[in-house]
Order: C-alpha cells, then structure tokens, then sequence
C-alpha cells in the first residue's frame, strides 16, 4: 500500500511564506502572501527520470498572489507557512 499523507492547508486559505536565503555572508529574508490553489510534491535532484523520484520528493504549494500571478514554492524544515485570517 503506498503510503498516503493528509494535506496540512486546505485550498483557499490564506498564507504567508516567509524563507531565508544564503548570499555569500549574508541572509535575505523573502516573503510573500497568496491564497493556497494546491499542496503537492516534487522530485528532488536529477534523479527526476528515474524509478527513485518516487521516494525522494520535497513538499510544494501552488499559490495565487493577490495581483493575479501563480507560483509554486518549494517548502523545507526552515520555511515559516503562517495562516492568515
């Protein structure tokens, strides 16, 4: 049986994602809000063509900013995912 995993934001909630990144010695901090459209999952690394993607993949949300515009943010252990009401 594969194993399945219950979604931790439900499509049409309302979030800020807040990451950190390394830029030689110094840390940005980049955030943004949008409205959750999808939570899913990709292969990580160039191993994407082969049978090991299956079990190597790093959680994702689809997000609808407020002017319109789409993106898919890649989530690890440091990214803060805030709920807004």
């Amino acid at each position: 049986m594969i194993p399945t995993q219950q979604p931790k934001y439900n499509p049409g909630e309302k979030v800020r994602i807040v990451q950190f990144v390394r830029v030689g010695h110094r840390r940005w901090r980049t955030q943004f809000d949008g409205v959750v459209e999808a939570e899913g999952r990709r292969p990580v690394g160039g191993i994407e063509m082969g049978g090991k993607a299956s079990y190597c993949q790093q959680p994702t949300l689809r997000l609808r900013r407020v002017d319109g515009e789409i993106t898919e943010v890649a989530l690890d252990e440091r990214t803060e995912v805030e709920v807004l009401s």
